[in-house]
């Protein structure tokens, strides 16, 4: 509702909105990069959801981090007279109709970055455009500018009239801030907390949702039965559902333990290899992915689009997901087409790309290292972004002078 406090510091400010986690992290290398070079700028950092802040106060812990406004224009003039940032910035599809044309009155430069329209959005903001003109004129205003991932959204966003020479194909920033490799001491602190040992088979099955864990929990029971030492490690995309998914576990006939009951030194013992261990804290995933030999991304069992399968295969780690991934279509194909990631199609098919992964390690490991190097020659979108921004911010120095 646009109650918050006036910023401490008065030096120019730039306001960088993340809708949820992936945003935030999306933005890490960016804010590190602006900071060093314009280290006269103050820095503040919105997203939607409860979770995202929870990151951003972590990754950004010395900056203002707080919710987005509601989009009700007196909410957003409100905000934007406290704030009063020289240039806003919006991570991926962040467009908030009342908020734009609040910026667009005060001239406020908006910037776009990583900027992704799928055909169902795109068909939306048509018929939006057709109700709603003095929103597309402060969307399409010539202070702002959009950094798209592919060619595909450029296109769709200039058929949405915006003017071609505002939109840049920049790439994907996620890929900047991919994470390669995770240090062999976190590595070891986690698989001892956990209780994994180095002949462990272990399977990690991240940012699952409701529909897919009762999948998982009954192909586990039957690799179980085919494989030795078999660790199970779920880490749920809300973190809130773990004591529902508790109870399913133990009717299932199976063991569970949360991740905060073993950091306040609870034991597994001896039934470690019937007990699912569920991950019930925010920021932990990347290193869970590191012990994996395998990896499912979850939402993707469910028609609900995937998550990002990016994060594991950047710790080279083999991936597999399910049918419906449709807010990751470009990754899916770069990593499909590097032969890099197994796609399958329901429970009989997941359960024989695990049980394959599994006894099959060496070839395992060779799609993780291919998926791995996808990530990595994809590299480069925040520096061309940031050339962008830079001619936008000194130029808004220079006005301000």
């Amino acid at each position: 509702m646009g109650w918050i406090e006036t910023r401490e510091r008065k030096k120019p400010c730039v306001w960088i909105h993340c809708a949820s986690v992936g945003e935030v992290l999306t933005a890490k290398a960016l804010v590190k990069s602006i900071e060093k070079e314009f280290n006269y700028l103050d820095i503040v950092v919105t997203t939607n959801t409860n979770t995202g802040l929870s990151v951003a106060k972590q990754c950004f812990h010395d900056k203002k981090t707080f919710y987005f406004p509601l989009d009700l224009s007196w909410v957003t003039e409100k905000v934007l007279s406290t704030i009063q940032p020289i240039c806003v910035i919006l991570i991926e599809l962040e467009i908030w109709p009342n908020f734009l044309i609040a910026t667009a009155k005060r001239h406020i430069p908006v910037v776009l970055l990583n900027a992704r329209i799928s055909e169902k959005s795109f068909k939306w903001y048509r018929m939006v455009r057709k109700l709603s003109k003095g929103f597309f004129e402060s969307l399409a205003t010539r202070d702002n500018a959009f950094c798209a991932r592919t060619e595909a959204d450029a296109t769709r966003l200039m058929n949405l009239g915006i003017s071609e020479i505002q939109i840049l194909i920049t790439g994907n920033m996620k890929f900047d801030n991919m994470v390669t490799d995770v240090p062999e001491d976190t590595k070891k602190r986690l698989m001892c907390l956990l209780e994994i040992d180095k002949d462990d088979k272990v399977v990690v099955c991240g940012s699952t949702h409701g529909g897919e864990e009762r999948v998982i929990l009954k192909i586990f029971k039957h690799l179980c039965t085919k494989i030795k030492k078999l660790r199970l490690i779920l880490v749920p995309r809300h973190i809130e559902r773990a004591d529902t998914i508790g109870k399913l576990i133990e009717s299932m006939g199976l063991r569970w333990i949360k991740k905060t009951a073993l950091d306040k030194g609870n034991k597994i013992g001896e039934s470690r290899y019937e007990t699912v261990i569920l991950v019930d804290t925010v920021g932990e995933l990347l290193a869970t992915y590191s012990i994996a030999d395998c990896v499912f991304v979850g939402k993707s069992l469910v028609p609900l689009g995937g998550q990002n399968m990016m994060e594991p295969a950047g710790l080279a780690k083999p991936v597999i997901v399910g049918p419906h991934t449709f807010n990751f279509l470009e990754a899916v194909q770069l990593l499909r087409e590097a032969d890099a990631i197994k796609v399958v199609q329901d429970e009989p098919s997941l359960l024989k790309e695990m049980m394959y992964l599994l006894e099959h390690p060496d070839e395992a490991q060779e799609i993780g290292k291919r998926a791995q190097s996808v990530v990595i020659k994809q590299r480069g979108a925040t520096d061309r972004n940031l050339k962008v921004l830079r001619k936008i911010l000194l130029k808004e120095r220079t006005v301000s002078v």
